[in-house]
C-alpha cells in the first residue's frame, strides 16, 4: 500500500534530505520527464556558491546511458510528484503543490 501526501517543493526537499538514502528506489516526475530507478549517490555540495541537491539514477530501462543525474534544487518548482521506495519501510508517494 502506498500512503500519498501533499508537499511543497522546500517541504519535499526536507524530507528527501532526511530520508533518501543510496539504493532507494525513486520515481519523479518533473517537467514532462518522468525518471524510475535506483538512486546511486546523492550529491549535496554547493557549486559555485550555490547549493545544489543532485541525485544519480540508474533508470529502469534499456538505453545507451541508464544513468542520469538530477539537481533537485534546480527543478524543485518543476516537480510533479517523487515515488520514494525505500529498501527499508513502506513507499510514499508525494504530489506536490
Amino acid at each position: 500500500m502506498v500512503k500519498t501526501v501533499k508537499m511543497s517543493p522546500d517541504e519535499l526537499l526536507d524530507y528527501l534530505e532526511k530520508n533518501l538514502k543510496i539504493h532507494d528506489h525513486a520515481e519523479i516526475s518533473y517537467n514532462r520527464i518522468f525518471a524510475e530507478g535506483e538512486i546511486l549517490n546523492i550529491d549535496k555540495s554547493e557549486y559555485n556558491g550555490v547549493p545544489g541537491f543532485k541525485v544519480l539514477i540508474n533508470l529502469d530501462a534499456t538505453s545507451l546511458n541508464p544513468t542520469i543525474e538530477i539537481d533537485l534544487i534546480e527543478f524543485k518548482e518543476e516537480l510533479v510528484e517523487f515515488l520514494h521506495n525505500p529498501q527499508i519501510g513502506e513507499p510514499i508517494l508525494i504530489e506536490l503543490y
